[in-house]
């Protein structure tokens, strides 16, 4: 009797650890898009580079090397799925926008 509440209660942690590895696991598919699609909102024209790139490093993102003024900023842990498409010119950040890659 004792080993059957003991195996009920291990079945049950393992459960439950499962059931939050999940959770961690698609937890950045599940918030993901709206982090992203607020953080592009917030990027105002006229930020540097380096502004964007320091902002994007404070929220866990990362920024690809900017070819012909352009780059994006994407979240690692959604594998790129998440994007925010930056356009920058002599002045700074020209504009900032939202995509989702399928």
């Amino acid at each position: 009797m004792r080993d059957s509440a003991r195996r009920k209660r291990i079945g049950v942690v393992l459960g439950l650890l499962l059931l939050a590895g999940m959770g961690w696991l698609f937890w950045p598919f599940i918030a993901g898009p709206g982090q992203m699609q607020s953080f592009c909102s917030s990027l105002a024209v006229g930020t540097s580079a380096a502004q964007v790139q320091a902002q994007a490093a404070q929220h866990g993102y990362r920024v690809s090397s900017p070819i012909e003024g352009r780059a994006f900023v994407h979240d690692p842990g959604s594998f790129g799925r998440f994007t925010c498409n930056v356009q920058f010119g002599p002045s700074g950040l020209v504009s900032s926008a939202y995509s989702f890659n399928d």
